[in-house]
């Protein structure tokens, strides 16, 4: 079974990365300076562990040498060095190691006198991946270059802290300075016979940059860079004369989008605010009415590892060429123009991509919005069934109650008519005279109003308005009986027949339970059809 791999692996540089491979011609430079081919010895890695369990870390980083012998290209802009081979170009601007993504410029100083460049990166506070290192490149003699890197590591897990420090050291030794071709002498015209001579050997015109000539080309570095929200860089400018050497002319630099939480101060130190929208944008730095653009591209800590890996950019996301501006005639300069315009390639790829995805979700959101609408129309309908059920329900209530209120107000009316007819009649109000229905001319007690076969009104036994005259009808539908005078029943609309012949007709029935006035309450016997205080027609008791 092999060895558990330490966490810290995502965090330390690989060994084997770091080794530089020559891939790129040689440049030409002065004699005086540090361009031409140069032969780098193997990089000493020494590690050294401060608190490292192994159960949470997995096993400890080992010190170690990698490659040696390559030969390498070095070239000169401006004040700065660059290193080209292997896959990857060094800039002395820069620290040296390029293996841990959100390793970033904090701050970078040159000395002239020393021929001394030293450079201070750090990760963001955010990652748990800390490291602080401090690069060192030195001039020592003409003929030799020393890199020393210093710094320290910090992996915070769950579990615990993987901590170590480390010792970086490499050199780079002088193979041979690049001349200029040797100029052509015109041959003389054949007519006229010239002694032979013989061509004086090259020799390199020493540069003097103490005094640097007017201003030829504004340069930019690097062309673009990827930010992760809430990170800064400081991006290089240097104007140079025709010669290459730095005129120190300043520069002016901008952002075109100021409003979209990108800033950039007067050094050229580009700050992305925590909340700054994903996507790219431009900074400018001018000089000599010229300008330069380079790129950035800010993205989130989750879609940074995607949008490096897509970029082409190197492993600290950036672009390894450099974006310049002719200041004589503002045609932007050879192959670093070039890179500036694969740069913004890059850039309309990635906005493409952003578009795309904008899209996606714009989509997801539509269908979320439409399935949302559904269901507040789904339930909007249902609480309106909902309170439709309610107010018919609480309309046959109401209903009820209102008819319930008639019944009951006429029923109390009723009981007080006949409790006044009943103190009438106990204080002899009226004397006690018998009763007579004018249809079937059956005599009643003294106090009965209606007839409880018929319904018809009595009259006082005697009284001359009754009692003349032949009697009156009954209906033979409703059984109701009305005055001589009336021939057909006002409500059904049937003749009226005689009491007798109704009663003879009639079959017999057998007897009925107790009848019951549904008006005053009163009790009748079972023959008993209407009610003999109101005429109201009788209901069966249960």
């Amino acid at each position: 079974m092999s060895a558990p791999r330490a966490p810290w692996s995502h965090a330390l540089p690989s060994a084997s990365l770091l080794a530089l491979v020559l891939v790129t011609a040689p440049t030409l430079a002065s004699a005086d300076g540090f361009g031409g081919k140069w032969k780098q010895s193997a990089m000493r890695v020494d590690y050294k562990v401060q608190a490292w369990p192994v159960d949470v870390c997995g096993p400890p980083p080992a010190s170690e040498s990698i490659g040696g012998g390559e030969s390498i290209t070095v070239t000169e802009e401006g004040d700065e060095l660059t290193f080209v081979g292997g896959g990857r170009t060094y800039n002395s601007r820069q620290c040296y190691d390029n293996e841990v993504p959100s390793l970033a410029r904090e701050s970078h100083s040159h000395d002239p006198a020393a021929r001394t460049w030293r450079t201070r990166c750090t990760t963001p506070a955010s990652d748990p991946r800390r490291a602080t290192l401090n690069t060192l490149v030195q001039a020592t003699s003409d003929k030799r270059i020393q890199i020393t890197e210093t710094g320290r590591y910090e992996l915070t897990l769950d579990k615990g802290k993987c901590t170590a420090d480390v010792v970086r050291t490499r050199s780079f030794d002088l193979v041979a300075v690049a001349a200029p071709a040797p100029s052509v002498t015109a041959a003389p015209p054949p007519s006229v016979e010239v002694a032979p001579t013989v061509a004086p050997t090259p020799t390199v015109p020493a540069r003097d940059c103490a005094s640097p000539g007017p201003p030829a080309e504004l340069r930019a570095r690097p062309s673009r860079k990827i930010l992760r929200q809430g990170d800064s860089f400081a991006f290089a400018a240097a104007v140079l004369d025709a010669r290459g050497c730095a005129t120190h002319t300043p520069t002016v630099w901008a952002t075109t989008n100021p409003s979209g939480g990108i800033s950039v101060d007067a050094n050229g130190k580009v700050t992305v605010a925590a909340d700054a929208p994903e996507g790219s944008t431009e900074v400018t730095v001018s000089a000599g009415g010229k300008t330069a653009r380079v790129s950035v591209d800010v993205t989130s800590a989750s879609h940074y590892d995607a949008l490096l890996a897509s970029s082409g950019l190197n492993a600290s996301g950036e672009s390894d060429a450099a974006s310049s501006v002719s200041i004589a005639s503002g045609s932007v300069g050879g192959g670093e123009g070039r890179a500036d315009d694969g740069a913004r390639k890059r850039k309309a790829l990635f906005v493409g991509l952003v578009v795309a995805l904008a899209a996606a979700l714009g989509g997801v959101a539509f269908v979320a919005r439409r399935r949302a609408r559904r269901a507040a129309a789904i339930a909007r309908d249902a609480e309106e069934r909902h309170a439709e059920r309610v107010r018919e329900i609480e309309e046959r209530k109401r209903r009820r109650e209102f008819e319930h209120a008639e019944r009951l107000s006429a029923h109390e009316e009723s009981l007080r008519k006949v409790a006044a007819h009943a103190v009438k009649h106990r204080l002899g109000a009226t004397p006690a005279q018998p009763m007579l229905c004018a249809s079937c001319r059956r005599e009643y007690p003294s106090g009965s109003t209606f007839c409880p076969a018929d319904g018809s009104r009595l009259a006082p036994l005697g009284a001359d308005s009754t009692m003349p005259g032949p009697a009156g009808g009954v209906c033979p539908t409703c059984r109701r009986g009305y005055d001589p005078a009336v021939k057909k029943c006002p409500e059904h609309g049937d003749e009226l027949v005689p009491a007798a012949m109704l009663v003879t007709a009639a079959p017999a029935l057998p007897k009925a339970k107790g009848r019951i006035c549904p008006t005053c309450g009163a009790r009748f016997a079972g023959e008993s059809t209407f009610c003999g205080a109101d005429g109201t027609a009788l209901v069966l008791l249960n």
